[in-house]
């Protein structure tokens, strides 16, 4: 009897500091500004284009504590560059985050993406695979953050995809 009450006692406490009911949790949203680079190979043509469009997007994610997340972006381009142009681009991401001061945190991403290139006058190609980054966040106060991260979306011999992003948060 006693070794079932320290195992039950043992699982209360490593539920009650994993998961925290809303005094480390926080729902957040955001609007991005991406530099990618994205190099693009037909299927129908063996001329491959490397290009660099622009994209602006949304953000979405949910904080559990302090060091886990989950996070889920949209965007699309904003112009086309060499004729290519990011139709849209969706990702979902479990987010590590780790705290360096009260303001500064550093992230890694991991997680699934899915993307369309287009090549004016010529061919798409959809991609979709593992996606992995990191970045760096900042607070300017309790509500409201910038982040800047890196990172490489779906990558085949058809089309890749990398992105360096600003983004404005706003957590709840």
């Amino acid at each position: 009897m006693k070794l079932a009450n320290q195992i039950s006692a043992t699982l209360l406490a490593v539920s009650l500091t994993a998961v925290s009911y809303g005094a480390l949790s926080a729902p957040y949203v955001g609007a991005e500004l991406g530099y990618s680079d994205a190099e693009y190979q037909p299927g129908s043509s063996h001329l491959s284009s490397d290009a660099n469009p622009v994209n602006v997007g949304v953000q979405a994610g949910y904080f559990f504590n302090d060091y886990l997340g989950l996070e889920a972006r949209y965007s699309t381009s904003v112009q086309r560059s060499s004729g290519v142009k990011v139709d849209e681009l969706a990702a979902g991401f479990a987010k590590l985050n780790l705290p360096i001061t009260p303001r500064i945190a550093l992230y890694g991403l991991a997680g699934y993406s899915s993307f369309t290139l287009d090549k004016q006058g010529s061919d798409s190609v959809d991609e979709s695979g593992f996606s992995f980054g990191g970045g760096v966040h900042f607070a300017l106060d309790r509500h409201k953050a910038i982040a800047l991260d890196v990172i490489q979306y779906a990558n085949s011999d058809k089309a890749s995809l990398y992105a360096i992003n600003l983004a404005f948060q706003y957590r709840f």
